[in-house]
């Protein structure tokens, strides 16, 4: 009892000389709290970060702010085609995105072609909660890579073919070098080049679209594996615009693929992980980007991102003051 009474004594004293100090800490603390809720708010409801200005008769790439994850929607006034999904827990849903953003009133508007890279969940999340949305107004084509996961551990996986089938959509497994022709717009398959039974990442789809002369090259999680025989196929891997392989990771992006493409612009789709702060991009991906002088955009820093092609063939690139750029 006496000890209580001591440490009471202590305490209350303790309170009453640096209350004024305590009281002061506990407000700061609280207004941290508001402004960060009040900044991250934006990003939850996905509005748009880094658009240039843009007609309806462009053709536009929309890299979605959906955390450590992969989403692109492509989209004109005639055709939609989706790459990856996000993660199923993205802030940012996709569905609300398409409906929002890229249909908007016009409801003849539709998914054309859907494209999973590869079957791990930050890329294929929410592709299910698409399918339902979108798939009873067309069946849209469904392009994926041949690879084998643990359904067990990949359920989200399953619940998609399951949706897939339901909708009577056929899973579509191209070879490099096949083209899908929408419009204007051409979609050439080019990896993988063969299945790697032990890394799944090895496996993704990398495509090519090509509007008006501009190329945008998607490389799913392909590392340096992938790349390697991307390379030695021989094909033309040149693109304007490159979505970095594997969100920036150190196993993808080595010098030498960068160089075959030698791309002018990059998108890093990365974000903070299981409450995390990222790492991503990693240095040594960063530091090989400047080296080669591109120019390159996260969507952790910025949001989402959006590049355009006119109808004339003229490339339009987001732009933001604190843009680190090349020097």
């Amino acid at each position: 009892m006496k000890k209580n009474r001591i440490l009471s004594f202590i305490f209350n004293g303790v309170f009453r000389k640096f209350r004024f100090y305590i009281s002061f800490l506990v407000l700061a603390l609280a207004g941290c709290w508001i402004l960060n809720s009040h900044n991250e708010s934006p990003r939850e409801t996905g509005n748009k970060v880094l658009f240039p200005e843009f007609s309806s008769s462009d053709l536009n790439f929309d890299f979605l702010d959906v955390g450590k994850a992969d989403c692109a929607v492509i989209h004109n006034q005639r055709s939609i085609v989706i790459i990856d999904g996000g993660l199923k827990t993205s802030k940012l849903s996709v569905v609300d995105y398409i409906k929002n953003e890229v249909i908007k009133n016009d409801n003849l508007k539709n998914i054309n072609l859907m494209i999973l890279t590869h079957p791990h969940s930050d890329h294929y999340g929410q592709l299910g909660d698409v399918v339902d949305c979108f798939a009873h107004k067309s069946r849209f084509r469904f392009v994926t890579c041949k690879s084998r996961v643990d359904s067990s551990s990949h359920r989200g996986y399953e619940n998609l073919l399951e949706k897939l089938r339901h909708f009577g959509i056929k899973v579509e497994v191209l070879k490099p070098g096949n083209v899908i022709k929408l419009g204007g717009v051409e979609i050439e398959i080019l990896g993988p080049i063969k299945e790697d039974l032990k890394n799944v990442n090895n496996n993704s789809v990398v495509c090519k679209i090509k509007y008006k002369g501009k190329k945008f090259l998607f490389t799913g999680d392909a590392e340096r594996g992938e790349e390697e025989d991307l390379i030695n196929s021989g094909q033309d891997l040149s693109a304007d615009v490159i979505k970095i392989g594997h969100h920036g990771s150190k196993t993808s992006s080595s010098l030498k693929f960068l160089k075959a493409v030698g791309a002018k612009y990059a998108v890093i789709s990365a974000g903070d992980h299981y409450n995390m702060v990222s790492i991503y991009p990693n240095k040594e991906v960063a530091d090989r980007l400047n080296l080669l002088g591109v120019q390159y955009f996260v969507t952790k820093d910025l949001g989402t991102i959006r590049f355009s092609v006119s109808s004339n063939g003229d490339l339009k690139v987001p732009r933001k003051p604190d843009l680190k750029e090349a020097a």
